[in-house]
């Protein structure tokens, strides 16, 4: 595994490319960035699951306010542990050639705070919070804002599901042009 060549058989990176929208080039690259973030440990592997506080070193992450819902939703037992298909399909959908649909899926999970599925006033209040800072809105602010993005976006009275978010992001185009990094 040491030589980034010989890291994947042929069968495995286009099983890669087939599930991921990155480029052979793309997970490769992606491979050596794993191995930096998590390779202090010794031998890295592609199964082993690893804390968030090593994935979070990746530089799109450090200064994300929502990097810990980030690395809890991609997490496939969501105990915010990674392993390298885990960060692929972070990758992936961060991937400038990821769907709207995609890309939308994941944001409301990474604003669900409190995984019930819908986007409430508990949810919204936190994301709030943490796009503005402690000390960016008076609660009173920071209430009527919730309020608003509730009275404008939950068509049902019952919270925002996803496909609610999913309609309010196709009315927002710099979406899928903000919610992205590069390998």
């Amino acid at each position: 595994m040491g030589n980034k060549n010989t890291s994947f058989t042929e069968e495995e990176l286009e099983d890669y490319e087939d599930l991921t929208y990155l480029t052979r080039k793309e997970i490769l690259l992606a491979w050596d960035k794993w191995r930096g973030l998590v390779g202090g440990s010794g031998v890295v592997d592609r199964v082993t699951r690893y804390p968030e506080a090593r994935v979070q070193k990746l530089p799109e992450l450090q200064h994300n306010p929502f990097r810990e819902r980030i690395t809890r939703v991609f997490s496939s037992l969501k105990d915010s542990h990674l392993s390298f298909e885990d960060f692929l399909d972070l990758l992936s959908v961060m991937s400038s050639k990821a769907p709207l649909q995609l890309k939308a899926h994941y944001a409301f999970h990474i604003f669900d705070y409190n995984e019930d599925q819908i986007l409430d006033s508990e949810d919204l209040d936190v994301v709030v919070e943490r796009l503005t800072g402690e000390q960016g809105l008076l609660p009173e602010e920071k209430k009527k804002l919730v309020e608003r993005l509730l009275e404008d976006t939950d068509l049902d009275g019952g919270g925002i599901s996803e496909e609610e978010f999913k309609h309010l992001l196709t009315k927002c185009p710099d979406f899928i042009h903000s919610f992205r990094f590069s390998v």
